[in-house]
């Protein structure tokens, strides 16, 4: 009789283990088919603003930067998620983020510092899901595509231009983003939304009257959307940013 009141017993805990971790599994985000429904045609308009508790304030940031000067290609760029998580005003250290890219993997981003979950991947996927659970509160299938990657059309990298003369930067991309802002060593960022070239006038370098100065312009396009299902204020942005590198001779002007 012993024997099977333990058999019993046994029997019991693994039933209550299986039922706990199907549970889980329920409540879990399903970011396996996160993009099963968006083809690839719709993904560079993708705007859903998801759902939740309206108990949790997300700031979601996507930060592409390119790894080399004035990258052509998704592989050539750099990937930050930071995902700032607070409740009532406080930071919220236990949710777990997960983070779906389309056509990529998805990851679950590290708890960095108080109510900051964040990682660095290789690569731009440019629509990305975000679900963020913490207990009972919850902000979920927020979906945001990001512009396409951009590239300079002028000047070539490395190029030297004069000091005393304005120098054209243009660029070419995929479609259109809600910001776009142009900014160079001597100048600080200006608004190019509606356009695809700046005209940089020589006082707008950084130069010298005896030697070459190197310069960078870099240029950042954006998207951002407000989210549902989380407190006011939060939003989803989406940054790419790439930049070409010139050299400005000596100029006495």
């Amino acid at each position: 009789m012993k024997t099977n009141t333990k058999r019993t017993k046994n029997t019991k805990k693994t039933i209550g283990a299986l039922a706990a971790v199907a549970m889980v599994a329920a409540c879990a985000p399903s970011m396996a088919n996160a993009f099963d429904d968006v083809s690839a045609s719709e993904v560079q308009d993708l705007r859903r603003q998801g759902s939740g508790t309206g108990t949790l304030s997300v700031q979601i940031h996507v930060e592409a930067d390119s790894r080399r000067d004035n990258a052509a290609d998704a592989e050539g760029f750099e990937t930050d998620f930071e995902v700032k998580v607070f409740r009532s005003g406080q930071p919220v250290r236990d949710a777990t983020v997960t983070v779906s890219a389309f056509e990529g993997p998805e990851w679950t981003l590290r708890h960095d510092d108080d109510g900051e979950y964040e990682r660095e991947v290789r690569g731009y996927h440019r629509a990305y899901r975000v679900d963020v659970v913490a207990g009972d509160d919850k902000v979920e299938g927020v979906y945001l595509a990001g512009p396409a990657v951009h590239t300079f059309t002028a000047p070539t990298p490395g190029a030297s231009v004069p000091g005393d003369q304005p120098v054209t930067v243009s660029w070419q991309a995929e479609g259109s983003a809600d910001e776009s802002w142009l900014e160079g060593e001597a100048f600080e960022k200006v608004r190019v939304d509606d356009t695809t070239t700046y005209t940089v006038r020589p006082e707008q370098l950084e130069r010298e009257w005896d030697e070459v100065e190197e310069n960078e312009f870099e240029l950042t396009r954006i998207n951002r959307m407000p989210i549902n299902g989380a407190a006011s204020g939060s939003e989803m942005i989406i940054r790419v940013k790439n930049e070409v590198e010139v050299r400005v001779e000596p100029s006495r002007s």
